[in-house]
């Protein structure tokens, strides 16, 4: 039903998103020898005319799913745009950039809360919610630019690791990400989960700090935290909404 019509409509909002990142990042991704679609003769048409696909299909799916929704997800798809794309290219401005990312996630909770609260889900989402996904991801999310750093020097796109060079900056990233973990028990006001969270937050600050650097095992570590979350959310639901 409306959920499978959301989960999709979001699925292909992030095919969007991944499209117009590689037009706009191509000569970023080719100074930091990182695989892009265009650098391997796919032919650019062909790509581009994808990426509308992809939008056009994901707000039409949202549109199924009612209005608010439409608005919702083409918010979401406006706010990326502004984040990756001339003129406005907001990923340029630290740490704006980093704010926008979570905002973008927060955008994505609310469409799905949207299925169950149609009738006004910007204004019925629950604050402790939205700060329990914004501040963390605010905190967390500098881990993305580690392996940018000499494309967003050449480009003039100011992070973390532009602004502090790359040892200063790996450090300022592995305690900021520590201290994403930490926040979430304290804004949740569920101490417990602190078992978990610092355990998670020093393997991942360690994952920065460790050469070469993995990304694709912080994921490992942020997805074994939402699954330790999303059983407690079951078992205890007036913790996050409460």
């Amino acid at each position: 039903g409306k959920a499978l019509l959301v989960s999709l409509s979001v699925l292909f909002s992030f095919f969007t998103s991944v499209v117009l990142n590689d037009f706009n990042d191509l000569s970023i991704d080719g100074l930091n020898h990182k695989e892009n679609p265009l650098k391997d003769d796919i032919e650019s048409y062909g790509y581009r005319l994808a990426g509308f696909t992809f939008l056009l299909i994901s707000l039409i799916l949202a549109l199924c799913a009612g209005y608010r929704m439409f608005l919702i997800v083409l918010l979401g798809n406006v706010l990326h745009f502004t984040y990756s794309s001339p003129p406005f290219r907001l990923k340029r401005f630290y740490p704006l950039s980093v704010f926008l990312l979570a905002v973008g996630a927060l955008l994505a909770a609310i469409a799905g809360f949207a299925v169950y609260e149609s009738a006004r889900p910007l204004l019925a989402f629950p604050l402790k919610a939205s700060l329990f996904i914004v501040i963390p991801l605010f905190l967390s999310l500098n881990f993305r630019d580690l392996t940018d750093f000499e494309g967003d020097m050449a480009h003039d796109v100011s992070t973390l690791f532009t602004l502090l060079g790359p040892a200063k900056g790996k450090w300022a990233a592995a305690l900021l990400i520590f201290l994403g973990y930490l926040s979430t028990s304290l804004i949740l006001g569920y101490l417990p989960l602190l078992f978990v969270s610092v355990p998670l937050g020093i393997l991942s600050a360690l994952v920065v700090l460790r050469e070469p650097f993995r990304e694709k095992h912080i994921f490992f570590i942020y997805f074994l935290f939402v699954a330790a979350l999303s059983v407690l959310f079951n078992l205890k639901p007036e913790v996050l909404i409460g």
